[in-house]
């Protein structure tokens, strides 16, 4: 016979009002506009239609992006768009057997779906030119 005993962990969290400031630190922050150039690494020339809410009480707001536009968005979906990666298992030194199960690859490659540049990089680079 084999008895396994389950408890609840303890919660830890702060006081409500604490977590309410700083929410609205954060928001405060990510609402500060940036202007740059969208760039669609996956399919250049393309557009990128998404949806996006991250703070609780928002509505959720649809963008569509276009490949090398210049626009104004929130700092806080350029953090989101410049972290929109995908992994790409490498296969490579990888003997796999004739028959049996498919080993999983050791390797894994991130590559940027999307990519946002602020456009004070853009006018440095220029000038770098």
């Amino acid at each position: 016979m084999k008895v396994i005993e389950l408890q609840k962990k303890e919660k830890h969290s702060k006081p409500k009002a604490e977590v309410d400031e700083i929410i609205r630190k954060m928001r405060k922050e990510d609402e500060k506009l940036v202007k740059g150039q969208f760039e669609f690494t996956e399919a250049e020339g393309g557009f990128f239609k998404f949806s996006y809410r991250i703070y609780p009480g928002d509505s959720i707001q649809t963008f569509e992006l276009i490949h090398g536009e210049i626009c104004t968005i929130p700092i806080g979906l350029v953090k989101h768009l410049n972290g929109c990666k995908k992994k790409i298992a490498r296969y490579s030194g990888i003997e796999q057997a004739q028959t049996g199960a498919i080993k999983p690859p050791r390797q894994y490659e991130t590559i940027s779906r999307v990519r946002f540049v602020p456009y004070e990089f853009l006018e440095k680079k220029a000038v770098w030119q």
